[in-house]
């Protein structure tokens, strides 16, 4: 047993342990807190136009604004910013980013859609700087195409880049990634039943101007007007220029350029709107576009109606090739859906494989399609200097092409479609 000199000994030693430990942790205590470390990123929006921002190195600058695009307007770094005395300061990371906006998410009509065609959203730049120094950053709101129109927007930061910026920068960051591959065709995808290889109704003399939408989300009303134009040209000979505004100020489902929408054909059968006399086609003439929602101003003469229209297959899927086919050859151009991106957005000719996407968001028209080339020709709504004049050639499958495709029946006895009183749209 320990001596009690030795246990007051060893007690002592404890004691003078605990309270060294308790003096230690109350300096610890005492000392002044540890600065956070800055943030990774350094967000902005429409907002903070014109502000001030400092960057650090390692941070990325991220700049959210509204965009649409399925205008084919878009935000870019304006060509003559971002430069100080010759030299770079700031680089874009990667691809810019479209985000659809949530509230344009839902139904329409009580059909099942992803989202509305034409509507808005987020688009989300990303940028560091390589090098120290002071810049005026500047982004602009066009199509890249356009190059003597005046931008629809302007966006602008003064930078302020602070750091040794040792690693310098990579000018490979942001390459476009390569396109997924595509599963291959089967033959009787292609061409069944003993349909052409490839057929165009531009060819067959049935295909109106291209025309421009401009910055509105009304993609939807000039895909639902491009197949009755065409199937009046067709049958009747004569070229209408139908009225996009019509559908865009007088419908009832709340469409518009801020929203978006869906095909309209119903105004062209059977849906009246108030005040208006009749279902039917209006004239350009009558009621010219503006590219803005303009009260509709009822009642508007009416002048061509449907028979009716239909879904190729369904409202929320793409329909087999052949089944696109058949419905082009026996009924005209088709209204459809797609996925835009910058990718698409950039076309300037050849058969566009990608890169894609998925989540449709924009209404064309295709006229025909060509087996060689494993391509559909989709019309576009952006005017004659996009594409090949207006014009695509895109392949089967590639970002959702031909979601949703429908037709209209005009100028035909509904009996020999519907001898016994099926069902239409």
């Amino acid at each position: 047993m320990a001596s009690k000199p030795a246990r007051s000994l060893r007690i002592g030693s404890l004691i003078l342990l605990a309270l060294a430990l308790t003096l230690s942790s109350s300096a610890l205590s005492d000392s002044p807190p540890q600065e956070p470390p800055p943030p990774t990123e350094v967000h902005v929006c429409a907002g903070d136009d014109g502000a001030h921002v400092q960057l650090s190195e390692g941070q990325i600058l991220v700049i959210s604004l509204e965009s649409n695009p399925s205008t084919g307007y878009t935000w870019e770094v304006e060509h003559t910013s971002v430069r100080m005395e010759g030299q770079r300061i700031l680089q874009q990371v990667g691809e810019s980013e479209f985000r659809p906006q949530s509230d344009a998410l839902g139904m329409a009509s009580n059909r099942r859609v992803p989202h509305l065609l034409g509507a808005p959203g987020t688009q989300v730049l990303r940028f560091k700087a390589v090098e120290a120094g002071q810049t005026t950053f500047t982004l602009v709101y066009h199509r890249p195409w356009e190059q003597d129109v005046s931008p629809a927007g302007t966006y602008s930061l003064q930078v302020d880049a602070v750091g040794s910026f040792t690693s310098g920068g990579n000018t490979n960051v942001g390459g476009a990634s390569e396109s997924p591959p595509q599963s291959p065709l089967l033959a009787e995808d292609l061409s069944p039943l003993g349909l052409p290889s490839s057929y165009n109704w531009c060819d067959q003399g049935a295909c109106t101007a291209v025309k421009n939408q401009g910055a509105c989300g009304s993609c939807w009303a000039f895909s639902t007007v491009g197949p009755l134009e065409s199937n009046i040209l067709h049958y009747e000979g004569v070229t209408r220029d139908l009225s996009e505004q019509y559908l865009l100020s007088c419908n009832t489902d709340g469409w518009d350029c801020e929203r978006g929408g869906w095909f309209a054909h119903d105004y062209h059968e059977w849906n009246i709107p108030p005040f208006e006399p009749e279902a039917g086609a209006v004239y350009e003439a009558d009621f010219p576009y503006v590219a803005w929602d303009a009260p509709c101003n009822a009642p508007h003469t009416h002048h061509e109606k449907l028979l009716f229209w239909q879904y190729v297959d369904n409202s929320y899927s793409v329909p087999s090739i052949a089944a696109i086919k058949q419905a082009i050859l026996d009924h005209g151009p088709v209204a459809a859906a797609v996925c835009v991106n910058s990718a698409f957005r950039d076309y300037s000719g050849g058969v566009f494989q990608g890169p894609e996407c998925t989540d449709v968001n924009h209404a064309i028209v295709l006229v025909g399609w060509d087996d060689a080339q494993g391509a559909w020709i989709l019309r576009n709504s952006w005017g004659t200097g996009w594409g090949e004049s207006g014009y695509m050639r895109i392949e089967y499958g590639v970002s959702n092409v031909g979601y949703a495709a429908n037709y209209v029946v005009y100028g035909l006895d509904i009996k020999l479609y519907f001898p016994l009183g099926m069902k239409t749209s």
